[in-house]
């Protein structure tokens, strides 16, 4: 009961010292725009609705500066309440040190539009002018008022708990956000402006030379980042190098040498590494050449693999990334088309020295990152087995035509994750086969459990598959069934009409001569037999087990 009392006097505290020197900024912002300012999303609608006008503009712009203001405040107040809280045993809340503009604006944007509801409801039940107006509460006050000086008591504990319970969320917003920023604008525009035909097709390279070097598909980063890792039983070197002429080195020390390169679209930097370590043009090509499905060959001094890794993007996109590996007698190269790292993983141990990467060769490190890509299969069809298993409740519940969009969706990723991991079972089956004086003999135990990995993944996608499959049949069958019941229901009533309607008709005839409409209450007696004719067939329905 008393970290009850102790939490709510903090929240209260938090909620007076932040609505003092809120109203602060607002007064003086009042003064100086001449603008009846409300310090809350309502300065927002001002503005829209104002739109057309100078003052409408700097509504507008109030409320986007005192978004951030309302964020530095409510940060600021958190960071240090050790100093005006009065109950000293509540929990610190952990707030990140770098906080980017667009999360600033959604923190104090989503506290604004709190404080407009707080503000709503509590003058929704006391007529007040403003209950976070520090003056008014004083000036009445003075006066033997004290109920705005109860409500402000009440906001500022309700304030309190906003506060605290949106800036605790900061770090969540930055992480969810931490892609986008104001430095990231013209990036999103090359995006949004990109068109269809940026990206080069296999239909663009015909007629040129064998081992032409030109990159086939889309340019997914803007600059070709380099990666290398030197390593043996005892020692480990990580650098990230800035031009590919750095990562040219003759490593003749028996330590195994990891290169990883970020970008396929720079031909020079491909031919650069293709001159040091000798690899064919055809090879090269290969590698800047995303539409092919995976393979591998065995070359003189190297292993040449490529496998493909899928990501899902967002709005449960599915985009299958190629990855080519390079596999010589002391050194790994692998080609990625985008800075979506899956090898986080390896790279953890090999600095730590977990297991035996450090004590193997380039052969286990090739398999390492080979068990990375199939493993990371298991999470996209994780992701997939889940929007699978809500789209079959909804088709149970409420099936509509974007449930229909949806599971053709959920067919196209399964043909091509079935397209990607049937070439692949047969690369890792190669893989442990191969004949090469790169692959020794201990490795291939680990690719054999690869390979089985690879032979699971088959099976469960093939489950997912029938499953999406019986979706669409599903999705067929509810619709049916919809639409058995709505003609059921207009059937019933359809029916229950007919008679009524028979008589209503019969009296509604032009005839002269009617007798019964000469009858006193016969207007009530036919009344009452139609009341009699539809209870009666609602009976029937009932008895009929058709309601």
């Amino acid at each position: 009961m008393r970290e009850q009392i102790g939490i709510i006097a903090n929240r209260l505290v938090l909620g007076f010292v932040f609505a003092f020197v809120y109203q602060i900024f607002i007064g003086v912002a009042t003064s100086l725009l001449s603008l009846p300012l409300t310090g809350n999303i309502q300065d927002l609608i001002s503005g829209i609705e104002q739109i057309n006008s100078e003052q409408g503009l700097w509504f507008i712009a109030w409320w986007i500066l005192s978004t951030i203001i309302i964020t530095v405040i409510a940060i600021l107040i958190v960071k240090n309440k050790r100093y005006i809280y009065p109950y000293k045993q509540e929990k610190d809340i952990n707030i990140p040190p770098n906080i980017t503009a667009v999360t600033a604006i959604i923190v104090g944007a989503v506290i604004s539009f709190m404080f407009f509801l707080i503000d709503l409801m509590i003058g929704s039940i006391v007529k007040i002018n403003t209950s976070t107006d520090v003056q008014a509460i004083y000036e009445a006050a003075a006066n033997g008022d004290l109920g705005p000086f109860a409500i402000s008591i009440v906001f500022s504990i309700i304030a309190g708990f906003v506060i605290i319970g949106v800036v605790s969320k900061t770090s969540r917003v930055t992480e969810i956000t931490r892609d986008v920023d104001f430095t990231h604008i013209s990036n999103i525009t090359k995006l949004l402006n990109k068109k269809s035909n940026d990206a080069t097709t296999s239909s663009d390279t015909v007629g040129l030379h064998p081992g032409a070097l030109i990159h086939v598909g889309e340019k997914l980063v803007e600059k070709v980042t380099f990666d290398q890792i030197k390593f043996d039983k005892t020692a480990f070197m990580h650098n990230t190098k800035d031009t590919i002429e750095e990562c040219l080195i003759i490593n003749e020390e028996p330590t195994v040498l990891w290169t990883n390169i970020v970008g396929l679209h720079d031909a020079d930097v491909i031919h650069k590494i293709g001159q040091h370590y000798s690899i064919h043009n055809l090879v090269q090509s290969d590698i800047m050449n995303t539409e092919l499905r995976p393979k591998i060959e065995n070359h003189e001094n190297y292993l040449q693999i490529i496998l493909k890794l899928p990501h899902l993007l967002s709005e449960n996109q599915l985009f299958m990334e190629q990855i080519s590996l390079i596999v010589g007698k002391n050194y790994v190269l692998s080609f990625q088309e985008t800075s979506d790292d899956i090898f986080d993983p390896v790279r953890e141990r090999l600095k730590n020295s977990v297991g035996k990467i450090r004590e193997k060769k380039s052969d286990y490190l090739a398999y390492a990152l080979v068990d990375a890509i199939i493993d990371y299969y298991y999470v996209v069809m994780e992701k997939i087995g889940i929007q699978s298993e809500i789209l079959e409740e909804e088709l149970m519940d409420n099936p509509t035509p974007k449930t229909l969009q949806t599971i053709h969706t959920l067919k196209r990723e399964m043909v091509m994750l079935r397209k990607s991991i049937w070439p692949m079972r047969e690369v890792i089956d190669r893989f442990d086969r191969m004949d090469s004086e790169i692959i020794q003999e201990s490795t291939r135990t680990y690719l054999h459990d690869v390979y089985n990995h690879t032979v699971q993944v088959m099976d469960n996608i093939e489950g997912l598959r029938e499953m999406v499959g019986g979706m669409l049949d599903t999705y067929l069958s509810s619709i049916g069934n919809k639409m058995n019941e709505v003609m059921k229901t207009l059937t019933i009533i359809a029916s229950i009409f007919i008679p009524i309607t028979f008589i209503a008709g019969i009296y509604g005839t032009n005839f002269s001569y009617v007798p019964e409409l000469e009858w006193e209450g016969s207007y009530f007696v036919m009344l009452g037999i139609m009341g009699i004719i539809v209870f009666t067939m609602m009976l029937w329905f009932r008895n009929k087990k058709w309601l």
